[in-house]
């Protein structure tokens, strides 16, 4: 079974919607990104049972991404300011 990552939970929605259409199975729980402490913020990660390639083409269409996904940005942070606004 494979995992997709969501900041949003109306993202995955669609997403499962569109995979059980096809056949898939899924199964969708909230859970805890690092470093976050509100409940509210924590992320949503889908199940897919099976885990094939017509599911890894549909995760970017609808916003979500896998662990070791070639498609995040790895660029560079924005520099920080030296000092606090005024």
């Amino acid at each position: 079974m494979g995992e997709i990552f969501f900041d949003s939970e109306e993202d995955a929605a669609e997403l499962i919607g569109a995979l059980q259409a096809e056949g898939y199975t899924t199964s969708l729980r909230q859970e805890p990104f690092a470093g976050e402490d509100d409940a509210q913020d924590h992320g949503w990660v889908l199940e897919v049972e099976p885990f094939d390639d017509g599911v890894v083409a549909m995760v970017d269409v609808y916003g979500g991404w896998m662990p070791g996904d070639p498609h995040l940005s790895v660029e560079d942070p924005p520099d920080l300011p030296d000092e606090p606004r005024r």
